[in-house]
């Protein structure tokens, strides 16, 4: 029997147990058949962490608000040899040509700019990434000569495509998100002028918002006094469900998220009529029906007698009957009220007012996109009719 074969290797200055050496693929033992060389795994190079580079972006042009055209240039972040990154810096500088206009326009300074962004993967390679990317962003204003800064958020949700370049560096190829600056309506880069229009109701709407003689008659009796409504209106109840629940934007309670207990209709043509709705009726104790069409909310509360309309027309019509009263806009609206947005023949959005900046200016609160305390008009422009519906307390 022979002695079990040592495994050990050999020590300095001695030999191999068979005396003879062995080329790599050979069997070490005669007659067996030669073994192919083991060969390393390779190691698959590890995914880049790209999020410090988001935040690079997002940060970057929140700050763009504060410094204007003399801040760093927007194009140093997006790969222009691709069709997709011109579309998106196109949309990038309309809005900020907007943003300053609607600042010029009102006689304020933006002064603030601070963001906040939650990242998700959904594809990442060597040399191309993409993500969802969820931004919170707050902005500050002032008015000259004051010290009090005017603060309101907004959020949006982003799909962008970032690409290695050859020298190594991330550029955004894609991407896509619904601006609440910027595209609420067709034309966002218009400069929102104070020039009047008649504020004339489209016929396409006209019949929308006429009025059956059953809410005709529950609205005579209700200015009247003779119909007892069986509710009075919580106004800083419905207030307060609008900050609750208003989503991404910064200053929104509830870990900036929606109320899950109502379906979500952002990908189903908007969920502004659906968010008042919930307001109305959970936060202000209004018995209103969940609505996701805007001129069937409007047409509910104002044939059946919860709210009056006090004011229609464009920023120009509103801004003079505000300037011809006592109290500017406080004369004929108050925190809780709701606002309604006509753009051509349609009824495009709704928001809640929620309260007032340091000058009397109006601040609502909306999903699809999420705002939180935004000036009524920011985002809209010159064509857009405004429709300021009363609450009855």
């Amino acid at each position: 029997m022979e002695s079990p074969r040592n495994s050990s290797p050999p020590r300095a200055g001695e030999k191999a147990d068979s005396g003879q050496s062995t080329r790599p693929g050979e069997s070490s033992q005669p007659g067996e058949p030669a073994q192919p060389e083991a060969q390393p795994e390779t190691e698959k190079p590890p995914k880049p962490d790209l999020t410090p580079r988001l935040r690079e972006i997002y940060e970057r042009r929140a700050q763009r608000f504060v410094t204007g055209p003399a801040g760093p240039s927007l194009k140093d972040d997006f790969l222009l040899e691709r069709r997709t990154a011109q579309w998106a810096l196109q949309h990038e500088e309309g809005k900020y040509r907007y943003v300053e206009a609607w600042a010029r326009e009102r006689g304020v300074k933006f002064v603030e700019a601070k963001t906040e962004i939650w990242v998700k993967e959904l594809k990442v390679t060597e040399d191309r990434a993409r993500f969802y990317v969820a931004q919170s962003l707050m902005l500050g204003y002032q008015y000259p000569g004051e010290e009090a800064v005017n603060r309101f958020g907004v959020g949006s949700r982003h799909i962008i495509e970032l690409h290695r370049t050859a020298d190594d560096r991330w550029l955004i190829g894609l991407e896509w998100y619904s601006d609440p600056l910027g595209d609420e309506t067709e034309t966002p880069a218009e400069t929102p002028k104070r020039k009047p229009s008649t504020g004339r109701v489209p016929q396409a709407l006209a019949g929308l918002l006429a009025p059956t003689a059953e809410a005709t008659a529950l609205s005579t009796a209700a200015s009247a006094g003779r119909l007892d409504l069986a509710y009075r209106y919580d106004r800083e109840g419905a207030v307060r469900y609008m900050d609750t629940y208003c989503g991404l934007a910064a200053g929104c309670g509830n870990g900036n998220k929606y109320n899950t207990k109502f379906r979500n209709y952002m990908g189903e043509g908007g969920d502004c009529a659906n968010f008042v709705s919930q307001a109305l009726r959970h936060g202000g104790k209004v018995p209103v029906p969940y609505f996701t069409r805007v001129d069937g909310l409007v047409s509910h509360l104002r044939y059946t007698g919860k709210a009056d309309l006090v004011a229609k027309g464009d920023f120009a019509t509103v801004w003079r009957i505000a300037a011809g009263k006592p109290d500017g806009f406080r004369s004929f609206v108050r925190p809780g009220d709701v606002l309604a947005y006509q753009y051509k023949d349609k009824m495009a959005h709704v928001a809640l007012i929620t309260g007032f900046d340091s000058r009397g200016y109006p601040l609502g609160n909306s999903h699809t996109a999420d705002r939180y305390h935004v000036p009524f008009d920011l985002g809209w422009d010159r064509k857009t009719i405004y429709w300021f519906v009363q609450m009855r307390d």
